[in-house]
């Protein structure tokens, strides 16, 4: 063979060569990618069994903590998971009561039932994926309304955004009875909300349950004290507003409330408190609180970190503040002069007595206690001055005036009792305590050494 023929029998047999080389390596390659797809759909397929399973054992009721978006207050929602595909949504919150009566007044209980499934997505996700008109309200995007009626609506949300809250959520993984979820569909402000449901009996009835949720929400916090606090460990407390809207305002006490104040959204769930996020004070993370028998909320991060009203002695004190008590919240001493009051008040003009009120006189620069007192459709108001003192935190001690305003006079003359009640405060000191150090709203005047007599104070 000559040369030249040489030469183009090699470069066809290398050309040949490099061709089978490359077939061979796509084929290859093609049987890799294959391997590979069918291991991530069979995974898939096990995962999304693995949770539909985990989702529907043990009766299959699972609580909530729904946040829509950064800016409004999280929602607790129970639901219940069948094995045939259906899903029970109970909630109950002022939106709910919006789709029932048109109003945001009040906050209603509702549940309704629609599907669910556990779908594949790039990973397993929960989707409710027909209709729940108590569910998918949030992810409606019709203009959110700001007051009671159908027709007020907000500005902000004019471009059909509604809550932005989500009805399909990546399954992230599955711990001690809870599952940790983040919703597909981001915010405006293209943030992923991470979210956590969590395993509860299923012989929870949902309106009890949910019932109990708003009363929590209640003995958290309460508008009459608009002001609590965050207790730090270091002795720091940062001063909490607004708390009675799940949208707290913070700063550092001492601070510029204006020029520093933060804004987070919390969810008020059965047991306590959490935030949307974790907020770090002053070196502290903090995010879970739950509720302590005292009504004050202990962190459960650092088991360390409190949230608490004032202190007793201060809130009794809030000259803002008008307390009232009725003859029913009274024992001891004060319960059997009240008794012999209303028999005076018979004998003296035919009038009765509806409650006795504790305040503070602006105008007179002292505090009163004055007797609400009904004759006919005529109301009198006796009064009587006293001056008060803190004497701890958890006490108080009181000087009565030698002398009433002029109907305090009339009435003392004729109705004894009436001042002798008054002039009971000034003999001792009195304890203070709360039906909750978070929402004191509900205060206990007991004499200190006697605790038998006492008088129950509500704050109006």
């Amino acid at each position: 063979m000559n040369e030249d023929k040489m030469k183009k029998f090699l470069n066809i047999s290398l050309l040949t060569l490099a061709v089978l080389s490359t077939l061979s390596l796509a084929s290859c390659k093609n049987e890799v990618d294959n391997i590979f797809d069918e291991d991530a759909v069979i995974r898939l397929d096990k995962a999304r069994a693995e949770y539909t399973d985990i989702l529907t054992s043990q009766g299959g009721k699972w609580q909530l903590e729904y946040f829509c978006n950064e800016e409004e207050q999280g929602y607790i929602y129970l639901m219940t998971f069948s094995k045939d595909g259906s899903v029970k949504i109970s909630g109950h919150n002022k939106w709910i009561n919006y789709l029932n009566v048109g109003n945001l007044n009040s906050s209603a209980y509702g549940s309704d039932v629609s599907m669910w499934e556990v779908i594949a997505d790039n990973g397993p996700v929960l989707s409710f994926n027909t209709y729940n008109k108590y569910f998918h309200l949030f992810a409606d995007p019709y203009d959110i309304p700001s007051a009671g009626s159908a027709q007020s609506t907000t500005d902000v949300n004019e471009s059909g955004y509604g809550h932005e809250g989500n009805y399909e959520f990546d399954i992230m993984k599955y711990s001690g009875d809870t599952l940790y979820l983040t919703g597909k569909k981001p915010t405006r402000s293209e943030r992923f909300i991470n979210m956590i449901m969590t395993r509860v009996s299923q012989d929870i009835d949902d309106e009890v349950y949910m019932n109990e949720v708003v009363a929590m929400a209640d003995s958290f916090f309460n508008s009459k004290v608009n002001q609590v606090y965050i207790n730090l460990p270091n002795g720091v407390r940062w001063i909490v507003k607004n708390g009675a809207t799940s949208i707290l305002k913070m700063f550092r006490e001492g601070a510029d409330e204006i020029s520093t104040a933060e804004t987070h959204n919390v969810i008020i769930t059965h047991d306590g408190l959490s935030f949307m996020d974790p907020v770090m004070l002053d070196g502290y993370l903090v995010k879970n609180f739950i509720r302590q028998a005292d009504g004050s909320l202990l962190c459960r991060d650092d088991h360390q970190t409190t949230m608490t009203a004032d202190v007793l002695s201060s809130i009794f004190k809030t000259q803002s503040f008008v307390w009232r008590s009725e003859p029913a919240k009274m024992g001891g001493i004060f319960a059997d002069m009240i008794s012999t009051i209303a028999d005076e008040l018979k004998a003296y003009n035919k009038s009765t007595l509806n409650y006795i009120q504790f305040a503070y006189d602006q105008d007179l620069g002292t505090y009163t206690v004055s007797y609400n007192v009904k004759k006919g459709s005529v109301k009198y108001n006796p009064t009587y001055y006293v001056t008060m003192e803190s004497a701890g935190d958890t006490q108080v001690r009181f000087t009565v005036a030698p002398e009433g305003d002029r109907y305090g006079e009339v009435y003392a003359n004729n109705c004894p009792t009436m001042k002798q009640l008054v002039n009971t405060f000034g003999s001792v000191a009195y304890d203070l305590s709360a039906n909750s150090l978070l929402a004191p709203v509900n205060m206990k005047m007991a004499q200190s050494g006697n605790a038998a007599n006492y008088i129950i104070w509500i704050l109006q």
